[in-house]
């Protein structure tokens, strides 16, 4: 697009951009975190005991860091965000979100055991699997970090600046929504969380977008989260899961209600969608 359409598109929004440059902008937060987080945690290579402190906060100085550099690279400043954080939500609205993410949950599940975690993909699993079970011996930074850190600061990245300029871009929102939840998947940075972590991606996208608020992504993420810790610090493992991923009659249901419960999620808030 030309800069007189550009100019246009963001005129009355703080951030605009299409699907590339959410891309490009995702690459660079992802960068970012890895990088910065790497150097801040290098010490405890050698001191182990300093990870208690290091992993908390190199994972979450490193989500400032690609929050603040994106909106320097959108000119712009943290208002539209604390803006998301201010709106209201109804009781509805919230209870109906909470239940889609339930709802979900079993096919989530499923679509992860899909890939699997031998032959070709076996180192890969092992590296994977000891980098979320070294937080058993983290209990308390393993908290912090995933319960707290990821849902807050992951929720701003992903659906306050990423999706929602991709909205403000007028890109169709089933599409943004879709590109989103996979930018969302890759950036776990392994084939199990793309998939799981996609599709989550995806309904955190979709509440996010019907609702208008951060507020609601940002504690279905940190009750997903606190879900998948706790059971992983109750079974010493990571292998362990809320549902039967064999039963697809079950699996099926519960689809097929998150679908409904979107639905109505859709229709009630189709004048605060209009506003």
């Amino acid at each position: 697009m030309n800069n007189t359409n550009d100019s246009k598109l963001t005129s009355n929004s703080p951030i605009a951009f299409g699907i590339g440059r959410a891309f490009f902008y995702s690459l660079i937060a992802v960068f970012t975190l890895q990088i910065l987080g790497a150097v801040i945690q290098f010490p405890a290579f050698y001191y182990p005991i300093l990870n208690h402190v290091l992993l908390p906060f190199g994972f979450g100085l490193g989500l400032f860091a690609a929050i603040g550099i994106l909106l320097g690279t959108l000119r712009t400043n943290s208002q539209f965000i604390i803006q998301d954080f201010k709106t209201k939500v109804s009781i509805t609205e919230i209870i109906l979100s909470v239940v889609i993410w339930i709802s979900f949950l079993p096919l989530c599940e499923f679509l992860t055991t899909l890939i699997p975690t031998d032959g070709a993909l076996s180192d890969l699993y092992k590296n994977f699997e000891t980098s979320f079970t070294m937080l058993l011996d983290y209990k308390v930074a393993g908290f912090i970090m995933v319960c707290i850190l990821a849902p807050l600061l992951e929720e701003v990245l992903f659906r306050g600046i990423i999706l929602k300029g991709m909205l403000n871009y007028k890109v169709n929102p089933v599409l943004a929504i879709l590109i989103s939840g996979i930018i969302f998947g890759m950036a776990h940075l392994n084939p199990w969380q793309f998939v799981g972590a996609g599709l989550l991606g995806c309904i955190f996208g979709f509440v996010y977008y019907r609702t208008k608020s951060l507020v609601l992504p940002v504690a279905l993420h940190a009750l997903n989260n606190l879900l998948s810790y706790t059971l992983m610090m109750q079974s010493n493992s990571m292998e362990e899961s809320v549902f039967d991923t064999s039963d697809f009659i079950s699996i099926s249901i519960f689809t097929l209600f998150a679908l409904v419960f979107c639905f109505i999620l859709y229709r009630i808030t189709h004048k605060k969608i209009n506003l």
